[in-house]
């Protein structure tokens, strides 16, 4: 992949306020503002695009509603009727004209169709895939580039949601007792572990207490089967060891105990150079 030269700008001169986001050779604007600095800046989005409401950027499972039209007068209705979400994030293509009406009902489709396949989204704000018309190779080779770019910059800003996770990725935790795990590293928001995993239920000796197993004991987040903790959702945890020691009931260093595919620990790939 070739390097890219992403410009932040914040308008205001705060960190956390308006941010206006590209990459220099393209044409797509990503602007993303939360819901508190929304009066202050709702002229700048006066364009017709795509917007994307969400609850919370970070968490391992967002909540967020995906829509399109003039963004200005959108955004001000769902003000007043949507009270999930504190963040919009607001596509605006950078040209004379804009985004097309067909250019921006693909894209709400293709956004709303990619989050109702993805687990790590809660999309139940979108009801159903919007229907679209069928569009030339030529005209859909221009909006996938668009959609690359989006997905970029929105990543770059820590919407990292999107993001088509590789089978590749997955790091495995397991002992001789059969406890089994596997999950994802970010280094942005944590360890995310996934669902099913097997977690020993009796805690070592010379372990004192895991006081986030016991809550998640107490949520029914994890719950008992066939002799073991199974995991009934994906769980983010903010460090790695932390999820090792939920599958391993035990202290534990993340770093050396999940290990990807090839029998890499968390160390080799992200420690050592």
């Amino acid at each position: 992949m070739a390097g890219k030269t992403i410009q932040i700008y914040l308008p205001n001169g705060k960190p956390n306020g308006l941010r206006k986001a590209s990459i220099t050779t393209e044409k797509p604007v990503v602007f993303q503002i939360p819901l508190t600095e929304i009066s202050n800046n709702i002229d700048k989005l006066d364009f017709n695009g795509i917007y994307i409401l969400i609850d919370s950027v970070t968490t391992e499972k967002p909540k967020l509603y995906i829509g399109k039209g003039k963004v200005k007068s959108r955004i001000q209705h769902h003000i007043k009727k949507k009270s999930f979400w504190n963040t919009v994030f607001a596509i605006q293509l950078d040209s004379i004209n804009g985004f097309s009406d067909t250019d921006i009902s693909y894209l709400e489709y293709y956004f709303i169709k990619k989050a109702k396949e993805f687990d790590n989204i809660d999309s139940e704000e979108n009801r159903q895939i919007p229907q679209i018309q069928k569009l030339q190779d030529e005209k859909l080779d221009e909006l996938t580039c668009y959609i690359e770019t989006i997905e970029f910059i929105l990543s770059t800003l820590g919407l990292k949601c999107f993001q088509d996770e590789s089978k590749d990725n997955i790091l495995t935790c397991k002992d001789k007792y059969g406890s089994f795990g596997q999950g994802r590293y970010n280094p942005d928001s944590g360890f995310l572990l996934l669902k099913g995993a097997k977690c020993r239920m009796k805690v070592h000796r010379g372990t004192k207490s895991l006081s986030k197993r016991d809550d998640l004991i107490k949520k029914a987040v994890l719950q008992e089967e066939n002799g073991f903790y199974k995991l009934t959702e994906d769980t983010l945890f903010s460090t790695v060891s932390s999820a090792a020691q939920i599958v391993l009931a035990r202290n534990a260093n993340g770093w050396t105990e999940w290990k990807n595919k090839a029998g890499k620990t968390l160390n080799d790939l992200y420690r050592i150079k």
